[in-house]
């Protein structure tokens, strides 16, 4: 009975949500079993299992962390770790497309901001930052974590030998070295799509219209988002004075 009433509480978007990452799971195990049968060792097993956890992780964040992060965010998540990690890696369109790697990287830049504007929700109330201070905010942690990852696919291809990277290179000397190249690359290709958010955010400010950012702004703040953001201030400064008052009352007492 109260599993039946569990289900009928339960958002539709969010049975589709673990419907769809439970689906995703079962394809990896799937391919996980197919490949490393047929190629062993060179099907990059580890690459596989890996991809089974990312489509797990939207399912524990959800059960773990419960109304502390959001459906839309993790739907959000979803929709990139299928066209970046299955699409791309697992499906090889890395490799087939040489623009696909680059606009997954812009795309992420763009994505990733949006954790910097968590970030500023959970630290101050959004509403009375100023823009400018918000859009740094933003834009440093995309550049922050488009670094992380670069330094992640390094030590990735370091230990299991991976071209994450590009793939080596042999100078006449007989030196092998990697290009920078596309570090570089993905590292502006994140840098643009940071920008583009920058001015999406912007462009929010000065319409004043919400352009999708108001949805995720009320999620990141919770309830408080559509309150009146001068009335917590104006609360606290009548708390504090009768407080003051009483102060200044104990002082006269003591000078009688």
């Amino acid at each position: 009975m109260d599993m039946k009433q569990t289900a009928r509480r339960m958002p539709l978007r969010r049975i589709l949500l673990f419907a769809f990452c439970g689906l995703m799971a079962a394809v990896m195990t799937a391919l996980l079993i197919e490949r490393t049968a047929r190629l062993g060792a060179g099907a990059h097993p580890e690459k596989l299992a890996g991809n089974i956890a990312l489509w797990l992780a939207p399912v524990a964040c959800r059960l773990l962390f419960k109304d502390k992060v959001s459906d839309l965010v993790l739907w959000v998540f979803c929709v990139f770790a299928f066209l970046a990690s299955f699409l791309g890696t697992v499906m090889g369109l890395y490799a087939r497309i040489r623009w696909y790697d680059l606009v997954m990287h812009a795309a992420s830049g763009y994505l990733v901001s949006y954790l910097g504007l968590f970030i500023a929700c959970k630290l101050a109330d959004v509403r009375t930052l100023h823009p400018a201070l918000t859009m740094t905010v933003c834009f440093a942690v995309s550049l922050a974590v488009a670094g992380l990852w670069e330094i992640f696919e390094f030590a990735t291809d370091q230990i299991f030998d991976g071209v994450a990277q590009g793939f080596p290179i042999t100078a006449t000397d007989g030196t092998v070295f990697r290009s920078v190249n596309d570090t570089m690359e993905d590292m502006i290709c994140g840098a643009c799509g940071a920008t583009v958010f920058a001015a999406h955010y912007l462009a929010h400010v000065l319409s004043g219209r919400s352009l999708l950012l108001d949805a995720f702004k009320r999620d990141f703040t919770g309830p408080r988002y559509d309150a009146d953001p001068n009335a917590a201030e104006d609360g606290n400064k009548a708390a504090e004075a009768p407080a003051a008052g009483g102060a200044d009352g104990k002082t006269r007492t003591k000078k009688r």
